[in-house]
This record gives C-alpha cells, structure tokens and sequence, in this order.
C-alpha cells in the first residue's frame, strides 16, 4: 500500500515537471535567465560603466550598443566599416536622451582578423576612457555548405575572426583588467556552439572552440575578479546572414535574414536577454525560440538519445534546404507561449 507520505512526494514531483515543462514552452531562455530578468539586476546597472561591443555595426551588437546607451553607458565601438558605426554612434547619442555626449562612444573601426592592431586599439580605447569595464565579444562570421565540399580556406577564414581574432583581442583586454584588478567578459557564442548543425560545420567548429576556451578561461582568472558570461543564442534577426561565405572564400551567398521562412526572434529581444545576462554575470545563458531550447536540452542531458534523434530528423531533402542556407519548412519553429511581441516572420 502507497503511504500518504509517498503519495504526497509523488505529486510533488509531478507538479515539479508540469512546471518545468510549463516555464520551458512560456519562455525564450533558459530557467535562470528567465528569473534574472524578472528579479535580478537591471541592465541600467551599466550606467557609467565602460563598455567595448565589436561586431557592433549591425544586428546583435548594434541592438546592444542601442540598449546600453539608453542607460547611460559609455561605449566602445568596433567593426569594420567607420561609416556604419558612425551611424550607430548617432543613434546610441539620440536614445541615450542626454545621457551621454560625443566624448563618451569612442568608434574604433577595425577588422578583428587583423591581430597586429589589437594592442595598439584596446590602448586607444584605455587612453579614452582610462578604463575597461566589459569586453562584449560579439564579431562573427557566419557559412553554410557541406564539409566534404567545402575548402580549407573557408574553415581558416571563419576561425580567423571568429575564433582566433575574439582569443587575441581577449587577450589583450585581460592584461588591463588584470591592472585594474576587475573586469567582465561576455562572448556570444551559438546553439551550434553547444551541438551540431549540419550545414555550419567551420561556423560550429568556431562556436565549440569559444566554449572551450571561455569555460577555462573563466576558472583561471575568476580569481583576479574578472568573471566570463558565455550567451548561447539560437536563431534570431542579425546581418550575419547577409553574406554568409558557402564552401570558397569568394562564394558568398547574400539573402535576407527572412529566408529562414520561420518565426525567429529579433535581434532586440536577443540583446536584451544577452544583456540581463551579463548584468548578472551569469555563467552560461540560452536565448532561444523552441524547438532550440528543447534541442539544448537534449543534448546536454541526453546526449547519444538527442543524437539518435538528429540523425532521424535530418533527412537528405532537409540537408539539401540547410546547405542552401534554409531553414526546412517542414520543421517547425514557434515563440514562447506567454510571449506575442519581438518576432520575425
């Protein structure tokens, strides 16, 4: 005969899983985020604090530059083309609604592969401000093709910027942290950084190499005071996808993000969660649409099972659409069940 007591556990820990599964499907992000964001603190608390965003011409990083400014911080800008972030500079000044002046965004347009120039841009930016307070590591290319067509060079090219250009731009920032005796670290990396996704063999490679190098990084300066958030994004709005290289350098395929032909987030709603993140200096977040979170899910905590279930899924029609830099119609993709606003059709 089942006890009252064991009765009693029994339906504690169905209520655990209802509400599990519950906060999982009404949520874009993992379950501490979802938390933080509601009760933790605020992005405001990078006010007048000095924040370095590269990548931040467009997409995600413009969104973050845009959402810091509105709360008074002092920013730091990277890309490549000095035309587009002096437009975002323009922006970041009006939002900021009088907070910040033209002294307080310093643009420093460079291309991350280019090494020779880190050093001489993180002291440009120290002599600006006298201090760093967050590194946002968010540059990024992006390619799509099948690994037995595609060439070296592509692999080379995407881990260039991607891998090695984020790892020596880091580590040059870490030595003025190291003066300052703090610091803050937050690189965005990808669900293809965490498992897999065929068709973004080089891109992936990169994004697991990040985790790998963020994850030890972390646990050998967390005792210098300078902690790491690594933001795990799924699909969202971003320019990444605009000219994204296929399996040579000099193939380039140029579409619109709304290729994807799927409900994704937008670039805006990504940067504020990566944000709230890293407001709380969180270790790891997930920042997703479903299936996504599901997906990360799986193979965290039932890895040869999600593996197994991939294989099935990925079919030859459906890697054929993935290799033309599509997401499969036939596989859906749906937003959070308590959230109607921040999507792209």
């Amino acid at each position: 005969m089942i006890t009252l007591l064991e009765l009693a556990l029994s339906l504690v820990v169905v209520a655990i899983i209802l509400y599990l599964t519950w906060a999982l499907l009404a949520t874009d992000c993992d379950l501490t985020l979802t938390l933080v964001e509601k009760y933790g603190k605020p992005i405001s608390s990078f006010s007048g604090r000095v924040v370095w965003v590269t990548g931040a011409s467009t997409g995600l990083g413009e969104a973050m530059a845009y959402e810091l400014a509105a709360v008074g911080t002092k920013l730091i800008l990277t890309a490549r083309s000095t035309d587009l972030l002096q437009k975002v500079k323009e922006e970041c000044l009006r939002r900021s609604e009088g907070k910040l002046f033209d002294h307080d965004i310093l643009v420093l347009p460079f291309d991350l592969s280019n090494f020779e120039c880190h050093k001489q841009n993180v002291q440009r930016a120290v002599d600006h401000f006298e201090r760093i307070d967050v590194l946002i590591n968010n540059a990024a290319r992006y390619s799509v093709g099948a690994i037995t067509e595609t060439d070296i060079s592509v692999d080379k090219a995407i881990f260039e910027v991607n891998f090695f250009g984020t790892l020596s731009l880091t580590k040059t920032v870490i030595k003025q942290f190291l003066q300052q005796g703090y610091g803050h670290i937050v690189v965005v990396s990808s669900i293809a950084g965490k498992f897999g996704i065929p068709s973004t063999g080089s891109y992936s490679a990169t994004k697991h190499a990040l985790h790998g190098f963020f994850d030890t990084l972390r646990m050998e300066v967390q005792r210098y005071g300078i902690t790491v958030t690594t933001v795990v994004p799924g699909i969202f709005s971003s320019n990444i996808f605009e000219k994204t290289i296929t399996t040579q350098t000099e193939k380039v395929l140029e579409k619109e993000y709304h290729h994807y032909e799927c409900e994704n987030m937008t670039s805006e709603r990504c940067a504020h969660l990566a944000l709230v993140a890293a407001a709380n200096r969180l270790y790891e977040s997930w920042i997703a649409f479903q299936p996504f979170l599901f997906m990360l899910w799986g193979a965290q905590y039932t890895p040869n099972f999600y593996k197994y279930i991939m294989s099935v899924l990925y079919t030859k029609k459906r890697l054929g659409e993935l290799y033309e830099g599509k997401w499969p119609r036939d596989l859906p993709v749906w937003r959070p069940l308590t959230k109607k606003e921040n999507v792209i059709r």
